[in-house]
Parts: structure tokens; sequence; C-alpha cells
């Protein structure tokens, strides 16, 4: 039987090493739309590159997607495995590019980082660490999920979909920092790290940095480092923070140290 819907467009932006996740987005979509688009009068309508875009001239690449598919889309899905992708000229990447848009222009958009087994002999090493420093900056911003499987991504994204359609229709403002934003902080933070009486250090373990030290001369602020999630450690002599709090403590330190 007919019903009257909302059509929302979902764009799918990824580099080339994540064909298997491309594939299954429009599977848990349609998954998605056989349970929940009659009941809530919204379908979802998943747009990729291959699909929705045609050759132009006259413009940059990226450019003519940007203006065929992502300006048109209301919410977007980014995956990564162990590439960034492509510069474009202004951005990073093509993937990073409509990513950026869609959270500069306060849109629903979902990121995935894919921590499956990588075999090394295929790795490119500087497309790897462009990803993970893109993927530092979005963390930071409080937007990444991780999966382990195809399996476990299907499953985190049907649940994130419900999420973001509930947000969309319920026109609430997103609350995240632009990029452009970030990296100002980002910046702020650079000043702080080891000057003064109270500075930041990162913190390596396994190859990794998943946290940082905050360390120095910090009685006067002991109390605010606990009720703030901290953990003291005497070997490395800091408090211990995860990466993603890196801004929230910056400006902490910067105020009260």
């Amino acid at each position: 039987m007919a019903f009257d819907a909302k059509v929302l467009k979902v764009l799918i932006a990824s580099p080339g090493d994540v064909d298997e996740e491309r594939q299954a987005i429009p599977e848990v979509i349609a998954r998605w739309n056989n349970t929940h688009a009659e009941s809530i009068g919204v379908v979802l309508l998943p747009v990729k590159w291959e699909t929705h875009s045609a050759p132009l001239l006259g413009d940059r690449p990226q450019g003519v997607i940007n203006d065929q598919m992502v300006k048109s889309c209301d919410m977007a899905i980014g995956l990564f495995w162990t590439r960034l992708g492509s510069p474009t000229g202004v951005s990073e990447s093509g993937t990073a590019e409509e990513i950026e848009w869609f959270i500069e222009n306060k849109k629903p958009v979902m990121v995935y980082f894919s921590s499956r087994n990588i075999d090394p002999t295929k790795l490119d090493i500087d497309q790897y660490k462009a990803l993970k420093d893109f993927e530092g900056r979005m963390q930071k911003i409080g937007l990444t999920g991780s999966y382990t499987s195809i399996a476990d991504f299907r499953e985190q994204l049907f649940n994130q979909i419900s999420i973001n359609v509930r947000a969309f229709l319920s026109g609430a403002p997103i609350k995240l920092d632009t990029p452009r934003e970030i990296r100002a902080k980002v910046a702020s933070i650079q000043k702080i790290v080891k000057q003064g009486k109270v500075y930041m250090e990162d913190y390596e373990k396994d190859g990794k940095v998943k946290s940082f030290l905050v360390k120095g001369d910090t009685k006067a602020i002991k109390e605010q480092m606990k009720e703030m999630g901290g953990r003291w450690n005497t070997s490395l002599g800091g408090w211990v923070f995860s990466k993603g709090r890196e801004i929230e403590i910056a400006e902490f330190i910067k105020r009260n140290a």
C-alpha cells in the first residue's frame, strides 16, 4: 500500500579500499527502510558517485562531484580502512572534503574506521599515516566509530542511522566544532605543550598514541584532574587522559594552571 514519506539522500563517501562496506551500505539502508520507513514516514536513498555523478568539464573533479551529489544530500556515511585518498586541491582527499562539507554545514555525518587486519605488503605507509592524522582530528570532533568485521559494521550502521534520522526530524541543531575550529584549537594546544609549570605530552603504547599525559607541577589542580576523569600514573609522572579529550583538557590548563 502506498504511503507518504520524506525522502532523505544519504551520501556514501570513501576511498577505494572499502568495496565490501560500500556494497553493504545500500543493503543496510534497504533493511532500515523495510523496518522503519512506513511507520515514521521517511525513506532513505543511498547516493554513490558510481551511480549519481556524470562527467562534466569546467571544474576540478571533486568540485563537479560536490555540485552533482554532495550538496544535495541530507546526511553522509564516511568509511576508511588503510587509505585517506588523493588530494583535491582544496582538501587532503575527496572523501575528507565531502565529510568536512557536511560538518561545516551542520548536517549529520557518520564516520567509520575499519580495524580489520591489514596485509602489510599492500600498505601504503604515506597514505596510512595521512589517514591516522585525519582519524585523530575526527576523534576530537567526536564523530568516529570503529568496526572489526562487515557484520559488526552492518549492525552499528543500522542503529546509528536511526539515531541520525530522529535527530534530523527533530530539527535539533548539530553542535560540533568544524574542522577549521578544530585546527585552531589544536594550534592553541601546541603552544602549551611543554611550556610553563604544567604541560601536555602524548603517551605512546604498543606503537599507538591513544592517550596523553598532563605533567609538571599539578598539585594545585590535583582535585580537578580527578574530577575530570584523569588517572594518576606514578611511573609516568602524570595524569592520563584519552586522546579524544585533548582540547577540553588543554583549555582547562590554559584557564587554570
